[in-house]
């Protein structure tokens, strides 16, 4: 008789402790929101949860660095408007420089394209967060300087060329920077071009200025070359990223159909075990009272 007495109570505490666990179960996924917390919860379906969460880690890393590349671009290609929009006043100068001015227009005309020489220093000497957006690779080092005696504008001797690359994707890296190289100092030198111009109206020498008239044109195209590449690249950038951020959405809902508690389904479970747990302990109290009993006897 004891020997069944001790199998019904070890039986009666088995089903408790199966209950609290599964219990403990049902809260833990209703708390967290997800049914597959472990790799236990459902092994067919492990493998692939993990596979596609690693696919979204991937990404939220490669959207960052495209958003990243896109903020730097778009400051970037903001300083070439303003570059542009200053060669295209000192073009209206020169036409205007050439087509007759006394010696005090010459001089203010002087003194304004000395003011667009030093715009056009800090317009190269752009920074976003805290880095010098046209200093190539050395984009902790001022790229241009304009020498004291405002003669002429040194580059870095480190070099403002180096391309700056970030990965977007399975071997998928680009460059997403101009250089200042390309677009101040290339075919033509802006800086420069801007110096001779000041320089000439200092001289009240207008064929000098009508001689830079075309080197002004030059210099403006540059840029608004460099800048086209910017802005090209801005939009494919700005594509990548709306793909990745569809495919997230689509992601996101079949992991939810896999791995996240039907919230109706769990209460609904949790109740009819916590039911079940319940009258398991009054079943082990009544059946140990029995069991006491007969031992007393």
């Amino acid at each position: 008789m004891r020997v069944t007495q001790n199998y019904s109570i070890h039986s009666l505490l088995q089903r408790v402790s199966d209950a609290r666990e599964r219990i403990q179960t049902l809260q833990f996924n209703l708390a967290t929101g997800k049914r597959i917390n472990r790799m236990s919860d459902d092994p067919e379906h492990i493998e692939t949860v993990l596979r596609y969460s690693n696919l979204l880690k991937n990404h939220e890393r490669f959207e960052k660095n495209l958003k990243n590349a896109i903020d730097f671009m778009s400051i970037s290609s903001q300083a070439l408007d303003d570059a542009i929009d200053t060669m295209s006043h000192a073009k209206e100068l020169a036409v205007k420089g050439v087509t007759g001015t006394n010696n005090e227009e010459w001089e203010a005309m002087a003194e304004q394209v000395n003011q667009m020489l030093k715009q056009m220093v800090d317009l190269g000497n752009t920074r976003f967060n805290g880095r010098y957006v046209f200093g190539g690779s050395y984009t902790n080092e001022q790229p241009f300087t304009l020498k004291a005696d405002e003669s002429k504008v040194d580059a870095n001797s480190n070099g403002i060329d180096g391309a700056l690359k970030t990965e977007f994707g399975d071997q998928r890296i680009e460059q997403y920077n101009v250089t200042g190289q390309d677009a101040f100092m290339g075919t033509v030198d802006v800086f420069q071009t801007l110096v001779d111009l000041r320089d000439a109206f200092k001289a009240h020498d207008d064929s000098a200025v009508q001689s830079l008239i075309d080197q002004v044109e030059q210099a403006t195209d540059q840029i608004v070359q460099q800048n086209g590449k910017l802005g090209s690249k801005i939009n494919r950038f700005e594509l990548y990223l709306q793909q990745y951020q569809s495919q997230d959405v689509k992601l996101q809902e079949f992991l939810s159909g896999i791995e996240d508690t039907d919230v109706a389904k769990a209460i609904t479970e949790l109740q009819i075990e916590q039911t079940g747990l319940t009258t398991a302990l009054q079943v082990l109290s009544q059946t140990l009272n029995i069991s006491l009993v007969d031992f007393m006897k």
